[in-house]
């Protein structure tokens, strides 16, 4: 049993792997305007579209824009967490650590989930904010439809900290709010981080 535990974490892991990075395939093929007609796109559509309407029913009507990129972080937090899940139970099982030790090690992986999710998340948010800045110096088209997500994913980010900025030829709220995201990041969420790793101590976390 111990080594179909074993078993069962790596496949969970890779599984989950793999099933990440085709919504992130379903996530570019709406950025090209993918053939609905064919089978591969469809078969991608299928297989996507349940989490993302998972998704999109959970968040905010003015987030639902995002619900993309939350069925994609709700992925890796099952990737971090459901693996070292099953090997915490295997170690227990097998008498290396009590009850506690197990709470404490569902409690670890759970605190790493939940900060790699929220760093994944702020990362992102940056990137967007940094590519929608260089795009608001030379002025852009809307219709472009790369231009337009960016803009649409852009947007409720920066809206809450323009109106606490003065009014200026530029607009610095992109790079305020990468500063303020790269703050919580490194002096909140990585902290937590690193606590729950040493909770979840000796099991380690699936994160390719």
């Amino acid at each position: 049993m111990f080594q179909f535990l074993e078993w069962l974490a790596g496949a969970t892991c890779f599984g989950l792997f793999i099933y990440k990075w085709i919504i992130i395939a379903a996530v570019v093929m709406t950025w090209v305007s993918a053939d609905p007609h064919n089978q591969i796109v469809r078969w991608i559509g299928r297989v996507t579209r349940p989490l993302w309407v998972w998704c999109e029913q959970r968040m905010p009507v003015m987030m639902a824009h995002f619900s993309a990129y939350a069925s994609i972080l709700v992925v890796i937090f099952a990737q971090i967490v459901l693996p070292a899940e099953i090997r915490s139970l295997n170690l227990f099982f097998q008498g290396q650590t009590d009850f506690a030790g197990l709470v404490l090690q569902s409690g670890g992986h759970l605190l790493q989930g939940i900060s790699i999710v929220v760093q994944s998340l702020l990362f992102f948010c940056i990137f967007v904010l940094i590519a929608w800045f260089v795009l608001t110096l030379v002025n852009p088209s809307l219709s472009n439809p790369l231009v337009r997500i960016i803009h649409v994913l852009a947007d409720p980010l920066i809206t809450p900290v323009q109106s606490y900025l003065p009014r200026t030829s530029t607009d610095w709220s992109p790079l305020v709010s990468v500063l303020l995201f790269y703050l919580i990041s490194s002096s909140i969420i990585s902290p937590i981080g690193f606590y729950g790793s040493t909770l979840s101590n000796p099991v380690s976390i699936c994160i390719y």
